[in-house]
């Protein structure tokens, strides 16, 4: 009879051992790539297998965490995160009888994350030649770099970048049919790029293309309404008529976005002189030799404010 109570107490006992076996620690460090601790980086654990399983925990001021998981048996997730750093997340499963495993977590930057994805970028065709072209402009190798631009359009035709620092080139050089096709080229590909319709627009009416001028005219005005050089010419066509109410609103709404643009500063300032304001007109002038004392009418502005 003793006997028999002695294997109900050890049945009884059996269940408990089992599940106290199947427990597990895991012990984490969370640190930069160089092995710098990151206090405070929040760590979330959640188990796959269990919907049900979270938990989340702060590394201390040396990085430091630890978990202790009943069941030892399943694969657990780590969601690793620390502000301006790459979230990071690892699968890991504890060891079973109640022991411990010693985990690092590196972070990287975001600043290397982004490096790393650059470096990547100027590995591939294309980028490749486009940053030795890059490379070669920073040391005054014109020559070399516009064929590191033409290697890199033959490796990716579709890289507009390279079309517009052939443009560009070109511009500079004083090639305007060149610099037309090969910005043409770059708005092929970014219709609404910027820095290809000013060349297309300038190189097109240094070549005397009137049609290709006014149709990359529109298109510039179209994607750059409140550009103030096209602004300021809206304005030119009211100055000329001797319009000064038609051309005051868009002066002064190109000083709203742009306060120091030389010439609406001037031709404001002639406006208000015009029409009897000495106080503005004196204010506008003033700052309109303060910012640009060599442009072509500070000559003019100078001699007028000695009346004013």
């Amino acid at each position: 009879m003793r006997h028999a109570r002695l294997l109900a107490g050890f049945l009884l006992l059996v269940p408990s051992l089992l599940f106290a076996q199947a427990q597990g620690r895991i012990k984490g460090t969370v640190t930069d790539m160089a092995g710098k601790a990151i206090p405070g980086a929040k760590v979330t654990v959640t188990c796959p297998e269990i919907s049900t399983y979270k938990k989340e925990i702060t590394a201390d001021k040396r990085g430091d965490f630890s978990v202790l998981f009943v069941d030892a048996t399943k694969r657990y997730l780590f969601h690793i995160e620390a502000a301006d750093y790459q979230t990071s997340e690892k699968t890991h499963k504890p060891p079973i009888a109640g022991e411990t495993l010693n985990v690092d977590f590196k972070l990287k930057t975001v600043a290397e994350v982004q490096k790393e994805q650059n470096q990547q970028a100027l590995a591939q065709p294309g980028y490749k030649e486009l940053g030795e072209a890059k490379d070669a402009l920073d040391h005054g190798m014109r020559d070399e770099a516009r064929a590191k631009l033409k290697a890199a359009i033959v490796a990716k035709p579709d890289l507009y970048v390279a079309w517009h620092e052939l443009a560009r080139l070109d511009y500079e050089d004083k090639n305007w049919a060149d610099a037309q096709a090969n910005a043409e080229k770059c708005l092929e590909l970014k219709p609404d790029d910027t820095p290809c319709l000013a060349i297309a627009l300038n190189s097109s009416k240094e070549a005397g293309a009137k049609e290709a001028y006014e149709r990359f005219l529109a298109a510039y005005k179209l994607a750059n309404p409140s550009d103030p050089g096209m602004m300021f010419n809206e304005a030119a066509i009211y100055l000329n008529k001797g319009d000064d109410n038609g051309a005051k609103p868009i002066l002064e709404k190109i000083l709203e976005s742009e306060p120091e643009y030389p010439d609406a500063l001037f031709q404001l300032g002639m406006v208000y002189l015009r029409g009897g304001d000495n106080p503005k007109a004196k204010e506008l002038l003033q700052k309109f030799l303060k910012v640009a004392p060599d442009h072509r009418d500070a000559p003019s502005a100078t001699e007028m404010l000695k009346y004013l």
